[in-house]
């Protein structure tokens, strides 16, 4: 039993014989210094008069205050530090009063009342009446019974085919009832392949079931389970259902919804668990602890660390900037979807305050919250993040460490080379330094220019960082360079540009002189002849107090391109460029093409990085350990510190009725404890709810209709004993194998039951008498549309499919996907999902959906007759049907059944066959166009929506 610190009142009269007061004097001091205080400031809300006692505490006797409140004692006699009302007069949990602190001195006085031992001579009062916790009598609730093995009913009944049957029978002869008939055969395949593999039957495995069935419908069914089971849609389809339990999805929620771009490997890993029958123990013991387990081959150790990315796939606000709330909010995430998904608890209600319905004290609930506490999901920022984990399978670290050995080669030699290229004058690469050039230069970067220009710098060798271009969109583009000669004179003026094919041949550069203007028409196809960098346009007279100016209006040009880079003023009488500097030039051409190579090779070789992949999940604090109880449930309002444990009630006891104190290993945070205890045979809880999962699934209800509710607020099962069989079989003879599971509830013969009867007698089909009538789930829905339409992709499925990683999920396009995909496989968001889940009830991914809410509005029938999802795929459905048929008239009746057996399964009614081919034999009509309506109407018949 967990056990929270109480108060020794043994340890109190040692402390009051202790001290070194008279009795007298701390009666008196209690009379000067505390009781008005507490008459005054606390008897309003603690007080047996007080119209509503606030939090179970009366202050107005000493027998109130040694029973405190809901929160536990009060006051600890010789020990202020740890009594809960000096902490509440100081404001540091609970504020009291609430409408202001009171003065030093008052505090100062109950901490010396309190350390002297909380003399208080009252008498007489009332206490609070207050529920506590009975964990011993909690364990007679039927759920929180061990699970045996049932007696088997015996009947002398030649109907049941399976022990499930019989106890189904026992049940409805003690209520008078008799089963219905067995369905039709092609109902009970339909209810088979939607039920296994989430897509209908074949027209062809129709044919087929329903020759085997007409001879031994028994192995018939056994056959076709075995075929679906063995399918890979059958991960597919069971892992949707377990993937609404464990709430996934692919963002986060909250706030601004980010994006979680690792969240399908957790998608992949159950939906290849479910195909590779994983024993459920095991993948319990992953969801909760993964990264703890050891692993003999990296695959394990994948497929573990990935598990383990249950724990974090929560709806979380990551933006939360109270960080303390946000971690207590994770983790109160954690707990209560821990319990729903594998214990049908609701242990979030124990929070604040003891569980007002199950045996589940508050103590416990910070037990598991120690656990967690000690789990490390978040990682700090201004918007946090979340834990991953590097994966190891298909990964070579070695051809990592020849990558970083290659790239340190190549970024060593880069710098080499810019370092060579910056002693030569040039910059950036492929710029030559303006000053470094004879003259007065004036790079574009000082120009003035008029309309939209564009910079680059993708033709070398310019000046400067590059140069800019009209991206041959001429009109109203104009530039100016203009400056000042020191001297006045002839000065030879030269204008630099990029060549290249796609430039301008006739570019009119205008050059205002001493003497007026000038116009000057450049090449820019060929090389300027100046270092490659300057073409001349002549020599001309400037005057040292006037401006000088050159100018290219970009509308005056011919076609291509127009480039300006800079325009240089050199003096006539200047002598050409020494040969140092003329050296210099050519050794930064060579060195920039040397470079540009390297680039272009390190930009390759950055490309082909070894990516190591991670997956979600979380890691153990690098000190766990126990935690406080919050008091109410608030944040900074700490209690008592409680030992790391799991739940009490549902916890083995000793021959005393006791439960002994969890052992968690030394540095551990407690989660393979954790995984152990819920993944054990003797948890009366976890068998018990997952088989119930599983036989809704089947069946159409749970023998416990709140699936993830098992306490006294859930509903008590339809067939206890059925239900503990269940539970013990999976476990003892299974060996928690979910396909064996499955096997065992899909040949039986209540799942054959015809779902027409006994409505009079059994209203609600409590007794399961008859079969249950169903509507599709909307992933089967659409998956069916899209299989009979022939564009679903059944191939490549698996991996990332969103379509465009960005930092939040808010209106994601889903029409942006190029391959159509099994509806498991699309992108799963929080604030943006398909509108085809939305209109026809998907699970809410920010919940443990054990069982999905089944709207039946007008909205639905509509969708399905003008949506232009339904309108397209009637059409491509239409077409891919013809493609395979023969279109003469005399076809028409064949052709008819095979288009009914696509889509429900079923020959058509006369009646029915009638309306539609009167669409198809209409004189003149255009076979697709006729067909298009076939189908359009057969996918928004009732029948094609609902399972018999």
């Amino acid at each position: 039993m967990i056990r929270v610190r109480t108060v020794n009142w043994l340890v109190i009269a040692v402390v009051i014989l202790g001290t070194s007061a008279s009795a007298d004097d701390r009666m008196d001091f209690f009379e000067a210094k505390i009781r008005p205080v507490l008459i005054e400031h606390c008897y309003q809300c603690h007080s047996a008069d007080a119209k509503n006692v606030r939090g179970g505490l009366l202050l107005d006797s000493r027998k109130g205050v040694e029973a405190g409140g809901e929160s536990g004692a009060v006051v600890i006699p010789g020990m202020p530090n740890d009594s809960l009302l000096l902490s509440a007069m100081k404001h540091e949990s609970y504020e009291m009063p609430p409408d202001r602190k009171l003065p030093a001195n008052v505090i100062a006085d109950f901490e010396k009342w309190i350390r002297d031992g909380a003399v208080d001579p009252r008498t007489g009062g009332v206490t609070v009446e207050r529920r506590t916790v009975d964990v011993r009598e909690g364990r007679e609730f039927w759920s929180f019974r061990p699970v045996t093995r049932p007696e088997i009913p015996s009947t002398e009944s030649d109907w049941p085919k399976t022990e499930i049957d019989r106890f189904v029978l026992a049940e409805m002869q003690d209520n008078g009832l008799t089963p219905v008939a067995d369905a039709a055969a092609h109902e009970v395949l339909r209810r088979l392949s939607f039920a296994l593999s989430g897509l209908p039957p074949s027209p062809d495995a129709v044919r087929s079931f329903a020759a085997e069935w007409a001879v031994d419908p028994d192995a018939a069914v056994a056959a076709a389970v075995d075929e679906l089971l063995a399918s890979e849609n059958f991960g597919e389809r069971w892992g949707r259902h377990w993937l609404d339990v464990t709430r996934f999805a692919e963002s986060s929620g909250g706030g601004r919804s980010l994006m979680f771009p690792e969240a399908w490997r957790f998608r992949d890993y159950v939906i290849r668990s479910f195909n590779n029958d994983k024993p459920f123990d095991q993948l319990v013991r992953e969801h909760i602890a993964g990264d703890l387990l050891p692993a003999e081959t990296a695959a394990q150790h994948d497929d573990q660390v990935t598990g383990v990315g249950y724990l974090t796939l929560g709806p979380t606000n990551y933006e939360q900037q109270d960080k303390e709330l946000l971690r207590m909010e994770v983790v109160d995430e954690q707990i209560d979807t821990l319990g729903r998904t594998f214990l049908g608890l609701t242990l979030g209600c124990a929070r604040c305050h003891d569980h007002k319905f199950d045996p589940i004290p508050t103590a416990d609930y910070y037990a598991l919250a120690g656990i967690f506490r000690s789990t490390k999901t978040l990682l700090p920022g201004n918007v946090s993040s979340y834990v991953t984990t590097a994966l190891r399978d298909g990964f070579d670290p070695s051809a990592l460490q020849t990558w970083e050995a290659k790239d340190k080669d190549l970024k060593s030699r880069l710098a080499a080379l810019k370092k060579s290229l910056k002693l030569t004058g040039a910059t950036d690469l492929r710029g030559v330094i303006p000053s470094s050039l004879p003259g007065i230069v004036i790079d574009d970067s000082k120009a003035v220019f008029e309309g939209e220009w564009v910079a680059s710098s993708s033709v070398p060798v310019y000046v400067g960082q590059g140069y800019q271009h009209d991206a041959q969109l001429k009109s109203g583009r104009r530039v100016r360079f203009e400056t000042q000669v020191p001297k006045s004179g002839a000065y030879r003026v030269r204008f630099a540009y990029s060549p290249s094919s796609n430039r301008s041949s006739n570019v009119p550069v205008v050059v205002q002189h001493a003497g007026g203007t000038a116009t000057v028409a450049v090449n820019q196809q060929i090389r300027p002849a100046v270092d490659g960098l300057f073409t001349e346009l002549g020599v001309f007279e400037f005057m040292a107090d006037q401006k000088a100016s050159v100018s290219v209006d970009a509308a005056a040009a011919g076609p291509g391109v127009v480039i300006v880079d800079a325009v240089q003023f050199v003096p006539a009488d200047h002598q050409s460029s020494a040969p140092p500097d003329q050296a210099s030039v050519e050794e930064a051409r060579r060195l920039t093409q040397q470079l540009q190579q390297l680039e272009k090779v390190a930009q390759e070789h950055a490309r082909k990085k070894p990516v190591r992949p991670v997956a979600m999940g979380v890691r153990d604090e690098d000190e766990p350990a126990d935690w406080h109880i919050h008091v109410r449930g608030g944040i900074r309002q700490l209690g008592p510190i409680v030992p790391r444990g799991f739940v009490t009630v549902a916890m083995p006891a000793d021959e005393n009725g006791e439960v002994p104190p969890v052992r968690i290993s030394s540095g551990e945070s407690g989660r393979r404890e954790l995984a152990e205890w819920v993944a054990s045979p003797t948890n009366p809880l976890t068998t018990r709810v997952f088989v119930n999962r599983v036989w809704q699934h089947l069946i159409g209800e749970g023998l416990v209709r709140t699936p993830d509710n098992f306490g006294k607020m859930g509903q008590r099962p339809t067939h206890p004993e059925l239900l503990d069989y269940l539970a013990f079989t999976f476990v003892q003879d299974d060996h928690w194998s979910i396909k064996r599971l499955i096997r065992r509830i899909a040949v039986s013969r209540v799942f054959r039951l015809s779902s027409s009867g006994n409505l009079g007698a059994d209203p609600d089909n409590r007794l399961l008498s008859r079969g249950f009538r169903r509507r599709l789930e909307a992933e089967a829905l659409r998956d069916a549309i899209l299989q009979i339409s022939g564009q679903l992709d059944t191939e490549q499925n698996g991996g990332r499919t969103i379509a465009r990683l960005s930092t939040y999920d808010n209106g994601y396009d889903h029409a942006r996907h190029s391959r159509v995909l099994r509806s498991v496989y699309v992108p799963w968001f929080r604030n943006s999902m398909l509108e085809f889940f939305d209109v026809f009830d998907v699970a809410n991914p920010n919940l443990v959906a054990g069982r999905r809410n089944v709207s039946t509005l007008p909205s639905q029938g509509l969708y399905l007759l003008n949506s232009p999802f339904v309108l397209e795929q009637s059409q491509l459905a239409a077409s891919h049907f013809l493609a395979t048929e023969s279109a003469d008239s005399a076809a028409a009746d064949g052709m008819l059944e095979r288009a009914c057996l696509l889509t429900l399964g079923r020959r058509p009614a006369p009646e029915e066959a009638g309306i539609l081919l009167s669409f198809v034999q209409a004189p003149g009509a255009d076979p697709v166009d006729a067909w298009t309506a076939v189908f359009q109407a057969l996918f928004a018949s009732v029948d094609f929506r609902y399972l018999d």
